[in-house]
Parts: C-alpha cells; structure tokens; sequence
C-alpha cells in the first residue's frame, strides 16, 4: 500500500527571492533523503507562497524494505584458533557489530577466507523514518539573510509560527523548538475564518483555498497574469509583462487582486523608459500601453487583498507614483536643458574604481580600445567615426539627475537624450546597447556602434580590475568579470565578429593607469580568465574532453568561431567506428616526438623503409591550409600508412640522421591533427 505525505512549514512573510529556491532545496532534499533512508516514492509537489513551503510526496511506501547486510570480518587465519574458537579479534568484530559469536560464519574472497555475518535489518514505518529526517531538512534550508528568534538556536529565512505534518489521514508529529505540527494552517490575513483544518494532503490545496490563499505557485501566477491582461483590456490596452516581475509580484502575494490606478497625462511627455521603471522597477506595477504599443496613463498593481479595501489601496498607491513622478519630470526638465555632450566633463569627477582613475579616463580608454578594434576588423572611416562618438558619450549619462535617481535607467537615458540632440541613430542606440547583456540571458547589441563599445567596454573593466589585484574568487564577483566576459564571447560568436581577443586584450592591458610589473603575465591571466568562461560555456553542448581538445590545440581566443568549427568537426569524429585507431595513431605519434626538437622538414634520401616512404609519399599531399572538414578526411586516409609505419619502423634508429628524419616526419603529420584538437586530452 502507498500513500501521501504533507509537510507544511507557515512562517511570518518570506522574501519573495526565496520562496522557489526554498521549494527547491525542499524538493531535492527530500528526494535524496529518502533514497538513502531506503523509503520508496513515486513524485514529489511543492506549492508556497509568502507564508508557507509545503511538500506533497506521493507513493510512499509504508515502510523501508528489509535489509541483508553482509559484513566482512578479519582474515579466519586470524579471527579463529587452530581449535577452531574465536579468538580475540574473531570476539571484538561480534561485539563491535553486536553479534552473538554463533550467527558468525566464514566467506572466501579471492582465495582468502573470512570472518564473516549475515545481518538482517527490519525495515522501519515510514513514519518512524519522517518523523527522524524532517526536522533534519527542514534546517538544512539556506539562503540570505537566515535569522534566528525569541531563544532559540534554529535559524530561518523567516519564524516559523506553525507545522502541518499528516501521513495518508493520521498525523505526523513533528517539532521543531516551540512549534509542534497539527492539522491547523492559517489562511489568508485578511480571511475569515483565519484557519482551516487540513483534512488530507489530497485536500490541501481546497482547504487553503477556502481561507482565500492559492497555495500553488504555478496557478497564482496564471491568476495574476490573466488579472492583469483583464484589466488592462478594461482600459482598452495591454500589458507588456516582464516575466521576471510576474515572478516577483507572484510570491508577494496569497489571493491576488487586481488595482488599476491613473496618473496625470502631463507625466507622459517624460522619456517613457522613466515612467516604466518608476511603475515596474520601483513600485512592481505593471504599466498599460494602448495597442499600438504608446504607453496609456494607466498602472496595474496586484494587491494581496480582496475586493473590499480596493479604493484605499488605488489611492495610496496613485500617490506614490505621483510623488515618483514628479521628481523625473523635474530631473527630466533639468537633464535637457543642457546637451549629452556637455556632461562628459562631468565625469572626471566620479571615480570609476581606486586606482583606475575617473569614469572620464575610462571612457578615452574605451574610445582608445574601440579604434584600436575597428582598425582590426577592417572598419569603414564612416562607421569608425560613430564608433568614436559612441564611445565619447557612452558614460555621459551617469551624471543625469535621472541616472542619479534611477541607476537602473543608465545607457537607456544617454540614448533618449542623443536621440534629443540630433545625434545619429547608430549612436544613440549605441550608448544603449553597450552595456548589452545585461544578464546571463540578456539580449545582445545589434548595431556594430554598440557591439564594439560594449567590447571595449567589458575587456578595459576585466584588465583594470585583474590590473588591481581584485581577481574574482569562488562566488564572489562584485564587479561582474565573469558576466562581462561572457558578454563578449557571446557578441562576437553570435554576431560572428571575427576578431584576435588575445589582441585586444593586450592593447587593454597596454593602456590601464596601473604600475604593471610584468604586462604578459598580466595578459595570460585574463586571457585564461575568458578562455575559462569560453569552455564553461561550451561544455554545455559539448563533451569536456572534447572542449579541452580543441582549446588546448591552439590560442582559442584568436578566432571564437574557429574553436566552434573544430569543436563539430571532433564531435562528428569521435562517433565515427573508425575513430579508435584514428585516436591511437595521433596519440602515438604525439608521444614519440614529445621532448625532441623538430623542424618537420623531411630528407628524402633519408627514407630507407618502404613503410615510411609510403607514409612520406601520402603525407606530402597533407594540404595544411585545407579546410577542417578536407584535413580531416585526408588524416582519416593516412591511419593505415602510420599504422604501417609503426608496425615496420622503428622511429628511434641507431643513426641519428635517420632518427631525426622519422620524428620530423612524425611532427610533420602532428602539425596536421593539431589544426584540429589535441587528441591526448580526448577521453577514449
């Protein structure tokens, strides 16, 4: 027979951030508990809002099953006398396992003989077991900012204020400190009644529901999103909704109602970016366009109430957007009183790091950095020069009133007020997309202005801060290095901007205001940093040994797409049947050359076997500039003559002449499978 369990934990209001990370570590807590304690299931559901975690386990199995163990003793050599009675050792492995000396019998091993016991171990309930394991889980949750309350040792990312615990339809009872479970969960604050008896945990999602709380994450938000399209729809518009921000409003709320507040219309002559991130970044309302995609003067909030407070909720909530808005229209009408370009001097008097001098260095290193990479991409003078100005004005806007309020805002403000000034439209979208992504999974620059910017950009931060000392370690990255670098490896692969970072890179480290001891070192170790990024990244598609082949073979960051070119060509070689003895050919050869020096130039008249001629003879038609694909099938062609070659030569002749001849004509076809990957590092 199998049944359900529930566990829920009520707390006071949890941080919306840590509820689903919360449900998860429950989830996989959970899951491996259960495995190693030998307790069967068949799923597992987890539900929560900002009061709550709760876990449904299904399929339980109503005890563990019981268990043989078999457990090896001392050698019977040792363990018994030659009367055949234990001696001490044979006595203390009975007492240390808890054995009556005549369950002990013998077991051969490897033609040696054992002390050995046959334990069996009864299964216990599985209630026994939950009631062992969930206080255990339950503490082993973590997360920021975990508190402890009143006098107790436990801590929590909220007070826990009750438990829930019931196994099929008895209780499980469960404690943690002063909070004992029961069948008793509140509802929602405002509900009445402000508790309900949860019956089973098939009924706890009805039960909750009846005191006005949508315990599963996934139909609240279902709720919250068609609440939000409703009334906007009342409105005659739509809403653009930030998934991030559905999830956030999501797990601030028990029973979702929707609020729709106005403001005045005069605020909508602000830059429109403002006005979202005062209602979306700021207050977590949702903003209403009308359908040509114009933003109406018109927000969306999900209160966490019902219907019976909604006037003083629009009221309040009018109040603080008005408040809000006042000040950007007041900064926007002060910002545009003077040009974008005007405000560059300004930046001489921000900091950008300590050492690093001011934003206003920062931005002629990046103008520096950016002419430097339009030189080497063969850029036209034209779009050099708005590169130029790109780069002059991308910080600007850092000291705007409404960056200074709004930091969240900047870029998109330097491209409003370019796009004010009459500047071209390569530049103003530019100064916007540079700082592109601004997430893992953020949208990158589309135009070449932005791109190469935002390149400039990313490396000058990455070698000044590795200039400084400040190397991210672990977790910790303050400045985001490893996102920059990401940033810049996936610009140049997916706009496919052929480029020699390793070159920029030392240009970068070239023009830092920092005493540099020794600049190569320097170099290599951000070059290794972003190489570092590079593989994490590729071994998300592909297998580790073959991302380490091919960055190994040679400087990866020289040509990104041509490390994703070798990368396909390996992947299809590994699979092939052949590819065993393509392997073991290209590893022999790199082993019998390693240590010696080599020119790859071959005598001829030195080439005495039929063997190693045959093998010359093929060898000489290895075109080294052919494409990957026709390289490698005309390596696939040579295996049969280097195995040839191995079988009836030997490499390390008596006369040196000879022998150096055969490892430069090994070396010769080394060059070839090199271009490719380096095939010691492939695991076969």
């Amino acid at each position: 027979m199998t049944d359900k369990y529930l566990l829920e934990i009520g707390t006071e209001e949890l941080p919306y951030k840590f509820i689903l990370s919360g449900l998860k570590q429950l989830k996989e807590l959970f899951s491996s508990s259960l495995k190693e304690n030998r307790v069967e299931f068949e799923n597992i559901k987890t539900y929560g809002t900002p009061r709550r975690l709760c876990i449904i386990i299904e399929g339980l199995s109503e005890a563990q099953p019981d268990l043989i163990k078999e457990i090896k003793g001392p050698p019977a050599r040792i363990a018994f006398d030659e009367s055949g009675n234990l001696t001490q050792a044979g006595l203390g492995f009975a007492k240390k396992q808890g054995l009556s000396p005549d369950t002990l019998g013998k077991k051969t091993i490897d033609n040696t003989e054992y002390l050995w016991a046959c334990v069996k171990e009864e299964g216990k309930p599985t209630e026994d077991v939950l009631k062992t394991i969930i206080p255990e889980l339950v503490l082993k949750l973590q997360g920021p900012y975990f508190m402890r309350w009143g006098d107790f040792d436990i801590r929590f990312s909220r007070p826990i204020r009750w438990l829930v615990s019931i196994l099929g339809d008895k209780e499980v009872k469960i404690n943690l400190e002063n909070v004992e479970s029961s069948r008793e969960s509140w509802g929602h604050r405002f509900s009445e009644p402000m508790k309900t008896q949860v019956q089973f945990p098939d009924t706890y999602i009805d039960d909750l529901y009846s005191v006005k709380v949508i315990a599963d994450v996934t139909k609240r938000q279902q709720e919250v999103e068609k609440q939000i399209q409703e009334a906007a729809k009342s409105k005659s518009g739509v809403a653009k909704i930030n998934p991030e921000l559905l999830k956030e409003v999501t797990n601030l709320v028990e029973w979702p109602t929707p609020v729709i507040g106005n403001f005045d219309r005069k605020y909508l002559e602000v830059t429109q970016d403002v006005i979202v991130s005062v209602l979306a970044y700021h207050q977590r309302y949702f903003p209403i366009y009308d359908p040509q995609g114009r933003l109406l003067n018109y927000f969306i909030t999900i209160a966490n109430h019902d219907e019976t407070n909604i006037e003083n909720i629009r009221r309040g909530n009018e109040k603080v957007v008005k408040a809000r808005l006042d000040d950007a229209i007041f900064f926007y009408k002060e910002d545009t009183k003077k040009p974008l370009e005007s405000r560059v001097e300004e930046l001489k008097g921000v900091t950008f790091q300590k050492g690093l001098g001011t934003v206003y260095d920062k931005v002629l290193r990046i103008r520096d950095l950016s002419a430097f990479i339009s030189d080497e991409l063969g850029l036209a003078p034209d779009m050099k020069e708005k590169i130029s100005r790109t780069a002059f004005l991308c910080k600007a806007d850092l000291v705007t009133n409404l960056v200074r309020e709004f930091t969240e805002l900047q870029g998109i403000i330097g491209e409003d007020y370019a796009r004010l000034n009459n500047e071209h439209e390569l530049v103003f979208a530019g100064i916007k997309e540079h700082y592109m992504p601004i997430s893992a999974e953020g949208g990158l620059a589309q135009t070449q202005t932005g791109q190469v910017t935002g390149i400039a950009d990313k490396i000058d931060t990455i070698c000044g801060v590795f200039a400084l000392g400040k190397i991210p370690t672990g977790s910790a990255d303050p400045l985001g290095l490893r996102r920059a670098a990401l940033g810049v490896i996936n610009t140049l692969i997916q706009k496919n901007i052929r480029l020699d970072l390793a070159k920029i890179v030392e240009k970068a480290v070239s023009v830092q205001p920092v005493a540099i001891e020794d600049p190569g070192k320097l170099a290599k170790e951000v070059k290794d940093f972003i190489v570092q990024r590079f593989r994490i990244l590729l071994t998300e598609k592909y297998k580790y040994d073959l991302v380490d082949a091919v960055l190994e073979a040679k400087e990866p960051l020289f040509d990104l797409e041509d490390v994703l070119k070798r990368l396909e060509i390996i992947s299809g070689l590994v699979n092939k049947d052949s590819y065993k003895e393509f392997h073991e050919s290209a590893n022999r050869i790199q082993r019998i050359i390693k240590g010696h020096e080599t020119t790859g130039i071959v005598d001829e008249s030195l080439l005495k076997d039929e063997a190693e001629l045959k093998l010359w003879m093929q060898a000489k038609t290895l075109n080294q500039e052919a494409s990957y694909e026709e390289l490698t099938q005309k390596l696939e062609e040579l295996i049969p003559y280097i195995e040839a070659f191995f079988d009836n030569v030997l490499v390390m002749d008596k006369d040196e002449q000879i022998k150096q001849n055969r490892i430069n004509l090994l070396a010769n076809l080394n060059h070839g499978f090199m271009r490719i990957a380096d095939f010691g590092k492939v695991v076969f």
